[in-house]
């Protein structure tokens, strides 16, 4: 299949100023810095060696994934080069599956765990801006249009096949595909998902822990599968019509057409979409959570507490987070926390993060204030306007 394309201008709109306003999941390092499902095949003198050599390459290759899915697109041409006497350095441990030994070969599928602070110096040491900020998952509803009635769930839409076949559950941003059972089918349909049911689509959010849900309507152009009012390709070559929508914002981009290249099908272009479509979404994820080293800062809060598991909260949530590199008191009262904080990129970055924990920045006088949203809220704006977020 053709390498995918990215669809930067279908996402745009739909992903502009979108808030992400409920906190993000709870995510282990390990999460983050995990990819699993690496195939490795060596042949060598003999099984052990054929091993060896397998593993090595894995533990590799999955540093590979690893570095581009932290860093953006535009700089993967700069990632540093490990090479098989260092790799030892960033690997906390594996796992293997599948395994299959012959007399001189190993086949298996390993997941691999890196260390993340070796992988942050590597980076930080190539000077490279990357995210490893998980978002929120998001639900992803493909609905298949034709001439006759939209098709939502897995039975006869291939939309759908080609997103469970190509959905990589490993990125920043997480789209989730609904099961597909008998509970969704009755919480949301295909026209409803299209003309943007809210009751519908918000029952679906909450089933599946999400912030959101896009809409992704494929209609299939020219590939001899009628549509409604639709023109093939100048070419009569298999064509796709996308359209993405957001259920938070009730909107949708002007549908973009992908023509299929010379010996494509259209089971490739649907597949081809759905890579190019996670590609960009991706792409302005890791856009608005870039750690970048070359700017710093830090700041005294106070943070009123009413009782010391308050602040233990707080302070864990703070440590958790990437942007913030340090955390010290200042002052302990029985009402009130003053600490100075240390953080990675600008105040408007800072902010954003702190959004993540459900925690706001409000100015009070002289003082800056670290509350719960809804209380930071309720005092006047908070600390800025400007959005951080796509």
């Amino acid at each position: 299949m053709a390498q995918s394309r990215l669809l930067a201008a279908l996402v745009l709109l739909v992903v502009s100023g979108w808030s992400w306003a409920s906190p993000v999941r709870a995510q282990t390092f390990e999460e983050v810095f995990q990819v699993s499902g690496i195939p490795v095949d060596a042949t060598a003198a003999d099984a052990v060696a054929a091993r060896e050599q397998a593993l090595l390459d894995g533990q590799l290759e999955g540093l590979r994934r690893l570095l581009r899915r932290l860093v953006p697109a535009t700089d993967h041409a700069r990632l540093p080069a490990v090479g098989p006497g260092q790799i030892q350095g960033y690997v906390a441990n594996f796992e293997i599956a599948d395994e299959r030994v012959a007399s001189n070969q190993y086949l298996a599928r390993l997941t691999v765990r890196y260390e993340p602070d070796a992988v942050r110096e590597l980076l930080q040491s190539a000077a490279l801006p990357y995210a490893e900020t998980v978002s929120v998952p998001v639900v992803v509803l493909p609905v298949y249009r034709t001439a006759g009635a939209p098709r939502l769930w897995p039975d006869d839409n291939p939309w759908w096949q080609a997103w469970a076949d190509n959905l990589d559950s490993e990125r920043l941003l997480r789209l989730v595909l609904p099961l597909g059972d008998l509970e969704d089918m009755a919480t949301v349909t295909a026209d409803g998902a299209m003309a943007g049911d809210t009751v519908a689509l918000a029952t679906l959010t909450h089933r599946y822990a999400a912030d959101d849900v896009l809409v992704v309507v494929a209609t299939p152009r020219g590939s001899g599968d009628a549509d409604p009012g639709g023109q093939a390709s100048a070419d009569g070559a298999a064509a796709l019509e996308l359209e993405v929508r957001r259920s938070g914002i009730g909107q949708a981009n002007p549908p973009e057409t992908l023509v299929a290249r010379p010996g494509e099908t259209l089971e490739d272009l649907m597949a081809e979409a759905v890579v190019g479509l996670q590609d960009s979404l991706d792409e302005r994820w890791k856009s608005a959570n870039l750690l970048r080293y070359d700017q710093a800062g830090t700041m005294v809060v106070d943070i009123p507490i009413a009782r010391l598991s308050d602040w233990v909260e707080v302070s864990r949530g703070l440590e958790g987070l990437s942007e913030v590199d340090q955390v010290d008191v200042t002052m302990f009262a029985r009402d009130n926390v003053r600490a100075r904080i240390g953080y990675i990129g600008d105040q408007v970055g800072l902010e954003a993060a702190l959004g993540r924990l459900g925690l706001a920045l409000s100015r009070e006088g002289e003082s800056w204030l670290l509350l719960p949203m809804a209380e930071s809220r309720s005092r006047g704006e908070p600390a800025s306007a400007t959005s951080t977020s796509f």
